[in-house]
């Protein structure tokens, strides 16, 4: 190591005899012995983000991160580091940083393996997979500083669903729904439907849409834009949850198969409006369209669920979501079942907690999903 300090001692001094042989006068350059380092920005880090073609096959595509990180530096701890971690797909093994020290210091890179010590460029590609020491020398040659700098990020990717198998009979018990349930019984109703902030819903005997504002005491036929022959008959879902952008209101969506041998499920869709001066919704029947590649389709045994700000139709076989209030249902990549289940019919829901829970209705198979943030 001496002999790496000796050298690097014998660089400093002489560019300062250098210095002071060609300057005079006003030329003159003045050296100072404390220095330290002042700024730490990661200029340049790619992103190898794992993707699913539309075909269903895996890919790979490299994103650049486009806003310089900036980064904490603890002047008497000698320490360097970032407080919001980075995704966990960026390649932390080939990165540039930017590094400015005070009087204009000497950088030097400590080697991962060794005490060799190299001169720090702002072109030249870094390796911080694991944390390394950053030394700025005084311009006079009297001494360093040393930094141990660490780039943080995520050890699990970020914006995904992460999966984790429970007990059975760990699955929980929905109280309000049961609530329900038995109010509509009581009620001499066919069905519950569902139930948002201030309102609940049930078919009839004759298969109209009911709903009731002062808990199951009275119920009013629904109004429908459309012919209640397209209401869901068979494995029927609802969703209510909070419309964005607007106090007091929900927006709920009503889903199932409304024939026999039918291709795509029948939504239907409400805004519920409950402050002072609302005027009564309607539910809208949302159009069957050829063009629509994206319709919900027939599922059986499924749920709809609002999870983290998405609404999610659920069944054994996938997680399709929807951005536009049940018109279009997508798949994405980060929201996905869990690879080691063996699910046949599906009961989803959610808990207090913001987990998205699963369970097989013929094997009371029990998953608790997670959704992982940056």
């Amino acid at each position: 190591m001496n002999k790496y300090i000796t050298a690097l001692c014998a660089l400093i001094t002489s560019t300062m005899l250098l210095s002071s042989c060609l300057g005079s006068g006003d030329d003159d350059v003045t050296y100072y012995n404390d220095t330290a380092i002042t700024g730490f920005t990661l200029s340049t880090v790619n992103r190898y983000i794992h993707a699913t073609t539309t075909s269903g096959k895996d890919s790979v595509y490299k994103r650049t991160l486009s806003n310089p990180v900036t980064f904490s530096i603890d002047q008497y701890k000698k320490t360097i580091f970032n407080l919001d971690s980075l995704k966990a797909d960026c390649d932390l093994s080939h990165v540039l940083v930017t590094i400015s020290a005070k009087n204009s210091g000497y950088i030097v890179i400590k080697s991962m393996t060794s005490d060799t010590l190299y001169s720090y460029s702002s072109s030249d590609s870094l390796d911080f997979s694991q944390p390394r020491e950053i030394r700025v020398y005084a311009n006079d040659g009297s001494g360093y500083r040393a930094y141990q700098v660490a780039i943080n990020k995520h050890q699990t990717e970020t914006n995904k669903l992460l999966w984790e198998k429970m007990p059975a009979g760990s699955y929980p018990v929905d109280a309000k729904k049961a609530k329900w349930e038995k109010i509509v019984a009581d009620a001499g109703l066919a069905r519950f439907i569902g139930a948002g902030t201030k309102e609940a819903y049930a078919y009839d005997k004759e298969g109209r849409l009911v709903m009731t504002k002062d808990e199951g005491a009275t119920w009013t036929v629904e109004e429908l834009d459309y012919d209640m022959s397209l209401l869901p008959k068979e494995s029927v879902a609802f969703v209510s949850y909070p419309y964005n952008g607007y106090l007091d209101t929900d927006y709920q969506i009503l889903a199932g198969v409304s024939e026999e041998g039918e291709i795509g499920c029948s939504v239907w869709r409400k805004i519920a409006e409950y402050g002072e001066g609302s005027k009564p919704g309607k539910w809208v029947y949302v159009p069957y369209e050829p063009y629509n590649r994206y319709k919900l389709p027939a599922m059986i045994d499924f749920s709809l669920v609002w999870f983290h700000g998405y609404v999610m139709a659920i069944n054994s076989n996938e997680i399709l979501i929807t951005h536009d209030g049940g018109i279009t249902w997508k798949t994405m990549t980060s929201i996905k079942l869990p690879t080691d289940a063996s699910l046949t019919s599906v009961e989803a829901s959610t808990d207090d907690n913001g987990a998205l829970w699963l369970k097989d209705k013929n094997t009371d198979e029990v998953w608790r999903g997670t959704f992982v943030e940056d």
